[in-house]
């Protein structure tokens, strides 16, 4: 299958973030798709994304309050991710958010009109502005989103 497609930002277009424990509790986020593309040609696959990190919701209000008072603390509004690969399975890339990168190899997978993509990554020591918390000792999270995809 080869071929270029956009991924609007539609309804039900969500990445899910889902980590580990965090002490007593874990965290789990959706933040919805701006816009992005997938291509499938002879050199292999690209893939790329722009997360609305301002509109993303937490599991629990505390963390809802915290991962708000780091985005304003790091002044973004989005995260990209840029990634490529030789197939669907392994699509490597680092995913931005102001002055935070994290390493993403996710897999993919089309069923018709819709992307499917999973992956983790280890983001090391997180800073969270809740007293009691702290700090996060090797922070990571599993990602998960079915999202639409339109011909270009």
């Amino acid at each position: 299958m080869q071929g270029t497609w956009n991924i609007p930002s539609a309804r039900g277009a969500e990445v899910r973030l889902k980590s580990g424990s965090l002490g007593l509790i874990s965290a789990e986020a959706n933040a919805p798709v701006r816009h992005g593309s997938l291509t499938i040609d002879d050199s292999g696959v690209s893939l790329d994304l722009v997360i609305a990190l301002e509109k993303m919701r937490m599991s629990n209000f505390l963390l809802q309050t915290a991962a708000r008072s780091m985005i304003a603390m790091h002044k973004v509004h989005d995260l990209t991710y840029r990634g490529v690969g030789q197939s669907l399975d392994s699509v490597t890339g680092i995913a931005h958010a102001g002055d935070i990168e994290v390493p993403l190899v996710l897999a993919l997978t089309i069923t018709g009109t819709q992307l499917e993509f999973v992956g983790s990554a280890s983001v090391g020591t997180v800073h969270i502005p809740l007293p009691g918390m702290g700090k996060i000792d090797d922070f990571s999270f599993d990602v998960d989103a079915k999202v639409v995809l339109e011909p270009d």
